[in-house]
């Protein structure tokens, strides 16, 4: 296989994928297959099997054979024929790999003792890839009927989302107050502030971000000398139509609070924490009832991410980052160890993580035994620091890295995707 042609038809297919005025299932399409082909060519550098079974490569084969499916019609006729020239190599170079194809068996590469295995350059980075049938060759493609012509789709709408929030300066312990956020598109500041019950305050914006509308946000709001008020839930949602929305919690300061302390509010997709708001707040006795609201710190979307998981977990965890990706074009780095071993991929390892302003660490009883997980999460709170860093479990009952332990941890809905998961008879995802 070509690395330049495989490098050149992902990267017009990316193209494709950014396109935000396409519909969205459309674009989603584009990103698994292009995600697929890149981990398929990763797949076809490891060694050939020693005799017949399974190889890597025919797993990836066969998810490169459900995105295709559903493209195939439809791509510019150019790159349609580049696509399934590439794809019907990769299927013969993946039977020879597995050791029934036809032609010469490929010779086996034995690394040195102590030494990594000689490494393939690595791919740009994988993502969301699903469960597929077998890759058909071009001429039996041929013999199936035509696929009825799919209704037409109407681009999903997007703005430049911003956040902001208010609360006041200074609070007396165990004294109730009233904490806003406001989400809004770029241009209407002013109806934000309007929205919010002291309306004089300044909101300082966060970076702008394209976000789809019919995104559903979740906004958590935490602190270590604040609690809801009441039984009130930490955790509010709303659906991002392009109109201003505003969220309030009756929050309380604790009784033996005191000094300033920072109030959180983490806006989340899919579980996955995408921006920050950071609110410093007095707790001083004596403190007025109602002083003025603060100002909201920077509110920057994060453009970056680094996924760390273990390569048994990979499907849960490409399905996981599908919706930032694509409802919030952040670009997230994921690596498949078991197809990286030894140190020749490390310094991109290094170089990703370091360019990044989220790590996220789906956490699950396979991770827990992956040393390189362990150097990746490492690194991460070497050069990044414990704030761009986020545990999310995919499993109930494994214990955090202890260097970790002391982080905000839990996934809401890790119940609910066990129970859907078992309903179906399938593994979490």
């Amino acid at each position: 296989m070509d690395p330049a042609e495989t490098t050149a038809i992902v990267a017009a297919l990316r193209r494709l994928q950014d396109d935000l005025g396409q519909p969205l299932a459309r674009r989603a399409a584009l990103m698994r297959l292009a995600d697929a082909l890149e981990f398929l060519a990763a797949t076809l550098a490891l060694p050939a099997q020693g005799g017949p079974g399974a190889h890597p490569a025919q797993a990836a084969q066969r998810e490169c054979s459900r995105a295709w499916q559903a493209l195939q019609d439809t791509l510019p006729p150019p790159l349609q024929e580049r696509v399934a020239a590439w794809l019907a190599a990769a299927a013969r170079a993946a039977a020879v790999l597995a050791g029934h194809g036809r032609g010469a068996e490929p010779a086996k590469r034995s690394p040195p003792p102590s030494a990594a295995p000689p490494m393939p350059s690595p791919p740009p980075q994988f993502a969301y890839l699903a469960t597929a049938p077998v890759f058909e060759l071009p001429e039996a493609a041929a013999d199936r009927a035509p696929p009825e012509p799919a209704a037409p789709e109407t681009a999903v709408p997007m703005d430049d989302a911003r956040f902001g929030a208010s609360a006041p300066a200074v609070v007396p312990p165990g004294r109730e107050f009233i904490a806003e956020f406001v989400a809004y598109p770029a241009g209407a500041q002013e109806q934000a502030r309007a929205l919010l019950s002291r309306p004089h305050a300044t909101l300082e914006v966060g970076a702008a971000t394209p976000l789809q509308h019919g995104t559903r946000l979740d906004v958590e709001v935490r602190g270590s000398g604040f609690m809801p008020a009441d039984g009130e839930s930490a955790r509010q949602s709303f659906v991002w139509q392009g109109t201003p929305v505003k969220l309030a919690w009756a929050l309380q300061a604790a009784d033996g609070a005191h000094g300033e302390s920072l109030l959180r509010l983490d806006v989340a997709i899919d579980g996955i924490v995408v921006a920050r708001v950071r609110l410093p707040i007095e707790v001083a006795a004596g403190a007025p009832a109602a002083p003025p609201p603060v100002q909201a710190e920077e509110a920057a979307i994060a453009r970056r991410a680094f996924a760390s998981y273990a390569s048994a977990d990979r499907l849960r965890v490409l399905d996981r980052v599908a919706s930032i990706r694509l409802a919030a074009g952040i670009r997230v780095f994921l690596d498949c160890h078991d197809l990286h071993p030894g140190k020749a991929w490390q310094p991109q390892l290094e170089r990703e993580i370091d360019a990044s302003e989220l790590f996220l660490l789906f956490w699950s009883a396979a991770a827990a035994k992956s040393g390189w997980v362990r150097w990746e999460y490492e690194r991460a709170i070497e050069r990044l620091g414990e704030q761009c860093l986020q545990i999310h479990p995919l499993d109930n009952g494994v214990a955090p890295p202890r260097a970790l332990a002391h982080l905000h941890l839990g996934d809401p809905m890790m119940d609910l995707r066990q129970a859907e998961a078992q309903r179906r008879g399938s593994s979490p995802s």
